[in-house]
C-alpha cells in the first residue's frame, strides 16, 4: 500500500467534506491513534486504511453511485510498444 497516496486520499476526501459530524469523528479516531502507544507499522497501516473506509463510506452522499465493487485493472506493459 502507497502510504503517501492514501494520505492525499484522506486529505481530499476531508477538504471536499462540509459534513461536521464526519469531520469530528475522524477528529476523534485520529485523536484516539494518537494516544494509543505506538505499535508495529502493519497495525498502523491498517488502523488508516480502516479509517479511510470508515470516513470515505461516510462522505459519499446518497446520490452518488456505489463504486465499491469496482474492479481496477493494471495497465498492460505491452501495449504502446
Amino acid at each position: 500500500m502507497d502510504i503517501q497516496a492514501l494520505k492525499i486520499e484522506l486529505v481530499e476526501a476531508l477538504v471536499n467534506t462540509n459534513d461536521a459530524s464526519v469531520l469530528t469523528k475522524v477528529k476523534r479516531l485520529l485523536e484516539l491513534l494518537r494516544a494509543k502507544p505506538s505499535g508495529s507499522k502493519e497495525e498502523h497501516d491498517e488502523e488508516l486504511i480502516a479509517a479511510a473506509s470508515v470516513f470515505g463510506a461516510a462522505a459519499n452522499a446518497e446520490d452518488e453511485p456505489d463504486i465499491s465493487g469496482l474492479v481496477l485493472k493494471e495497465p498492460n506493459p505491452n501495449s504502446g510498444k
